[in-house]
Protein backbone atom coordinates (compact mmCIF):
# COMPACT_ATOMS: atom_id res chain seq x y z
CA UNK A 1 0.00 0.00 0.00
CA UNK A 2 2.75 2.26 -0.96
CA UNK A 3 0.59 4.80 -3.18
CA UNK A 4 -1.87 7.57 -1.08
CA UNK A 5 -4.58 7.25 -3.57
CA UNK A 6 -5.88 3.81 -5.11
CA UNK A 7 -8.63 3.77 -7.50
CA UNK A 8 -10.47 0.88 -7.97
CA UNK A 9 -12.23 0.03 -11.47
CA UNK A 10 -13.68 -3.23 -13.20
CA UNK A 11 -16.84 -4.88 -14.89
CA UNK A 12 -20.13 -5.32 -13.14
CA UNK A 13 -19.93 -7.97 -10.62
CA UNK A 14 -16.44 -7.70 -10.15
CA UNK A 15 -16.76 -7.77 -6.48
CA UNK A 16 -14.32 -3.98 -6.25
CA UNK A 17 -16.88 -2.01 -4.26
CA UNK A 18 -16.19 -4.93 -1.97
CA UNK A 19 -12.83 -4.69 -2.45
CA UNK A 20 -12.69 -1.22 -2.14
CA UNK A 21 -14.30 -1.38 1.37
CA UNK A 22 -12.00 -3.93 2.73
CA UNK A 23 -9.31 -1.88 1.57
CA UNK A 24 -10.01 1.40 2.97
CA UNK A 25 -11.00 -0.64 6.42
CA UNK A 26 -7.38 -2.10 5.88
CA UNK A 27 -5.51 0.90 4.92
CA UNK A 28 -6.89 2.53 8.18
CA UNK A 29 -4.94 0.07 10.53
CA UNK A 30 -1.58 1.56 9.28
CA UNK A 31 -2.53 5.96 8.53
CA UNK A 32 -4.17 8.20 10.29
CA UNK A 33 -6.79 9.01 7.92
CA UNK A 34 -8.38 7.56 5.77
CA UNK A 35 -11.51 8.43 3.06
CA UNK A 36 -13.44 6.21 0.61
CA UNK A 37 -15.06 8.45 -2.31
CA UNK A 38 -18.18 6.72 -4.11
CA UNK A 39 -18.19 7.86 -7.67
CA UNK A 40 -20.41 4.16 -8.59
CA UNK A 41 -23.03 5.98 -10.50
CA UNK A 42 -23.66 2.68 -12.53
CA UNK A 43 -24.53 0.10 -9.86
CA UNK A 44 -28.24 0.78 -7.60
CA UNK A 45 -27.47 -2.33 -5.71
CA UNK A 46 -23.72 -2.47 -4.70
CA UNK A 47 -22.61 0.96 -3.87
CA UNK A 48 -19.29 2.18 -0.87
CA UNK A 49 -22.32 4.37 0.35
CA UNK A 50 -24.61 1.80 1.86
CA UNK A 51 -22.28 1.12 4.32
CA UNK A 52 -21.32 4.70 5.48
CA UNK A 53 -22.29 4.18 9.26
CA UNK A 54 -20.08 0.94 9.85
CA UNK A 55 -16.72 2.73 8.13
CA UNK A 56 -17.15 6.16 9.78
CA UNK A 57 -17.50 3.61 12.83
CA UNK A 58 -14.08 2.16 12.05
CA UNK A 59 -12.82 5.53 11.44
CA UNK A 60 -12.73 5.76 7.68
CA UNK A 61 -14.44 9.24 5.80
CA UNK A 62 -16.90 8.36 3.12
CA UNK A 63 -17.78 10.95 0.44
CA UNK A 64 -20.74 10.34 -1.30
CA UNK A 65 -23.99 12.06 -2.33
CA UNK A 66 -26.14 12.95 0.57
CA UNK A 67 -30.00 13.48 1.10
CA UNK A 68 -32.55 12.97 -1.75
CA UNK A 69 -29.41 12.24 -3.95
CA UNK A 70 -27.87 9.36 -2.10
CA UNK A 71 -29.81 6.74 -4.54
CA UNK A 72 -29.17 9.10 -7.65
CA UNK A 73 -27.51 7.49 -11.23
CA UNK A 74 -26.47 10.91 -12.49
CA UNK A 75 -22.71 11.94 -11.74
CA UNK A 76 -22.32 14.43 -8.51
CA UNK A 77 -18.90 16.19 -8.70
CA UNK A 78 -18.08 17.23 -5.01
CA UNK A 79 -15.52 19.72 -4.95
CA UNK A 80 -14.94 17.62 -1.98
CA UNK A 81 -13.43 15.01 -3.88
CA UNK A 82 -10.86 17.27 -5.74
CA UNK A 83 -9.93 18.49 -2.29
CA UNK A 84 -9.59 15.13 -0.92
CA UNK A 85 -7.09 14.10 -4.06
CA UNK A 86 -5.09 17.19 -3.30
CA UNK A 87 -5.16 16.53 0.58
CA UNK A 88 -1.55 14.56 0.91
CA UNK A 89 -3.02 13.87 4.44
CA UNK A 90 -5.23 11.44 3.55
CA UNK A 91 -4.65 8.01 1.56
CA UNK A 92 -7.67 7.96 -0.76
CA UNK A 93 -9.96 5.39 -1.91
CA UNK A 94 -11.95 5.82 -4.89
CA UNK A 95 -14.71 3.10 -5.94
CA UNK A 96 -15.84 3.72 -9.58
CA UNK A 97 -18.87 2.30 -11.48
CA UNK A 98 -18.56 -0.59 -13.82
CA UNK A 99 -16.95 -0.94 -17.41
CA UNK A 100 -15.94 1.98 -19.52
CA UNK A 101 -19.30 3.83 -19.03
CA UNK A 102 -19.15 3.99 -15.06
CA UNK A 103 -15.43 5.15 -15.58
CA UNK A 104 -16.28 8.32 -17.69
CA UNK A 105 -16.68 9.91 -14.27
CA UNK A 106 -13.41 8.89 -13.09
CA UNK A 107 -12.30 11.06 -16.48
CA UNK A 108 -13.66 14.56 -14.49
CA UNK A 109 -10.76 13.93 -12.12
CA UNK A 110 -7.74 12.92 -14.52
CA UNK A 111 -6.36 16.21 -14.15
CA UNK A 112 -6.06 16.39 -10.90
CA UNK A 113 -5.01 12.44 -10.22
CA UNK A 114 -2.33 12.23 -12.83
CA UNK A 115 0.38 14.27 -11.18
CA UNK A 116 -0.35 12.50 -8.02
CA UNK A 117 1.35 9.04 -6.63
CA UNK A 118 -2.07 6.37 -7.84
CA UNK A 119 -2.75 3.35 -8.11
CA UNK A 120 -5.47 2.18 -10.54
CA UNK A 121 -6.37 -1.84 -10.04
CA UNK A 122 -8.54 -3.75 -12.33
CA UNK A 123 -10.37 -5.73 -10.29
CA UNK A 124 -11.11 -9.15 -12.18
CA UNK A 125 -13.87 -11.56 -11.81
CA UNK A 126 -13.92 -14.25 -14.24
CA UNK A 127 -17.03 -15.77 -13.56
CA UNK A 128 -18.67 -12.96 -14.91
CA UNK A 129 -20.08 -12.31 -18.52
CA UNK A 130 -17.78 -10.19 -20.15
CA UNK A 131 -14.55 -11.02 -18.21
CA UNK A 132 -14.49 -14.67 -18.74
CA UNK A 133 -11.00 -14.99 -20.41
CA UNK A 134 -8.12 -12.92 -21.28
CA UNK A 135 -9.22 -11.34 -24.47
CA UNK A 136 -12.39 -9.98 -22.54
CA UNK A 137 -10.43 -8.79 -19.50
CA UNK A 138 -7.72 -7.27 -22.21
CA UNK A 139 -10.84 -5.48 -23.83
CA UNK A 140 -12.34 -4.03 -20.57
CA UNK A 141 -9.13 -3.02 -19.76
CA UNK A 142 -8.91 -0.77 -22.85
CA UNK A 143 -12.41 0.35 -22.43
CA UNK A 144 -11.77 1.36 -19.03
CA UNK A 145 -8.33 3.34 -19.85
CA UNK A 146 -9.87 5.06 -22.98
CA UNK A 147 -12.76 6.43 -20.77
CA UNK A 148 -11.10 7.48 -17.38
CA UNK A 149 -8.02 8.66 -19.57
CA UNK A 150 -5.78 7.08 -16.96
CA UNK A 151 -3.39 3.28 -16.87
CA UNK A 152 -4.00 0.58 -14.98
CA UNK A 153 -1.15 0.37 -13.24
CA UNK A 154 -2.26 -2.93 -11.30
CA UNK A 155 -4.73 -5.97 -11.63
CA UNK A 156 -6.51 -7.44 -8.72
CA UNK A 157 -7.85 -11.31 -9.17
CA UNK A 158 -10.62 -11.58 -7.78
CA UNK A 159 -12.64 -14.99 -9.02
CA UNK A 160 -15.78 -16.12 -7.09
CA UNK A 161 -19.29 -17.47 -7.17
CA UNK A 162 -20.44 -15.17 -4.18
CA UNK A 163 -21.85 -17.87 -1.42
CA UNK A 164 -21.42 -20.40 -3.90
CA UNK A 165 -17.65 -20.32 -4.43
CA UNK A 166 -15.60 -23.41 -4.08
CA UNK A 167 -12.05 -23.39 -3.20
CA UNK A 168 -11.74 -25.02 -6.97
CA UNK A 169 -13.32 -21.72 -8.53
CA UNK A 170 -10.95 -19.43 -7.37
CA UNK A 171 -7.82 -21.67 -8.32
CA UNK A 172 -9.05 -22.16 -11.52
CA UNK A 173 -10.13 -18.49 -12.67
CA UNK A 174 -6.59 -17.20 -10.92
CA UNK A 175 -5.46 -19.13 -13.67
CA UNK A 176 -7.17 -17.32 -16.49
CA UNK A 177 -6.80 -14.00 -14.92
CA UNK A 178 -2.59 -14.58 -14.97
CA UNK A 179 -2.99 -14.97 -18.69
CA UNK A 180 -4.92 -11.59 -19.34
CA UNK A 181 -2.02 -10.36 -16.80
CA UNK A 182 0.54 -11.40 -19.28
CA UNK A 183 -1.32 -10.22 -22.23
CA UNK A 184 -1.59 -6.63 -20.55
CA UNK A 185 1.60 -7.05 -19.21
CA UNK A 186 0.07 -5.31 -16.33
CA UNK A 187 1.21 -7.56 -12.82
CA UNK A 188 -1.28 -8.83 -10.78
CA UNK A 189 -0.82 -6.84 -7.45
CA UNK A 190 -3.09 -9.44 -5.13
CA UNK A 191 -5.46 -12.13 -5.31
CA UNK A 192 -8.76 -11.41 -2.95
CA UNK A 193 -10.42 -14.38 -0.96
CA UNK A 194 -13.35 -14.51 1.39
CA UNK A 195 -11.84 -14.31 4.62
CA UNK A 196 -14.20 -18.10 5.27
CA UNK A 197 -11.38 -19.73 2.59
CA UNK A 198 -8.77 -18.68 4.90
CA UNK A 199 -7.46 -22.34 5.92
CA UNK A 200 -7.92 -23.31 2.41
CA UNK A 201 -6.32 -21.17 0.08
CA UNK A 202 -2.81 -20.13 1.43
CA UNK A 203 0.73 -19.70 -0.19
CA UNK A 204 1.04 -22.68 -0.99
CA UNK A 205 -1.30 -23.14 -3.71
CA UNK A 206 -0.88 -19.49 -4.97
CA UNK A 207 2.10 -17.23 -5.16
CA UNK A 208 0.66 -13.89 -5.21
CA UNK A 209 -0.27 -12.17 -2.61
CA UNK A 210 -3.83 -12.50 -1.00
CA UNK A 211 -5.89 -10.03 0.83
CA UNK A 212 -8.51 -11.99 2.54
CA UNK A 213 -11.77 -9.46 2.56
CA UNK A 214 -15.20 -9.59 4.61
CA UNK A 215 -18.44 -9.40 3.12
CA UNK A 216 -19.54 -6.22 4.10
CA UNK A 217 -22.62 -5.06 0.93
CA UNK A 218 -25.77 -6.72 1.14
CA UNK A 219 -28.67 -6.76 -1.61
CA UNK A 220 -31.55 -4.94 -0.70
CA UNK A 221 -33.52 -8.35 -0.49
CA UNK A 222 -31.08 -9.89 1.97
Amino acid sequence: MSKRINIFVGGFGSGKTEIAINYSIDCKKKYQQVAIVDLDIVNPYFRSREVKKNLKLQGVKMVSPEGKLTYSDIPIISPEIKGLIQNQDFRLILDVGGDGVGSVVLGNFRNFIKDFDYEMFLVVNTFRPFTRNASQIKQIAREIEHTSRLKITGIVSNPNLSIETEEKNIIEGHKEIIKASKALNIPIKFICVDERFMQKINKENIKESIFYIKPYMKLPWN
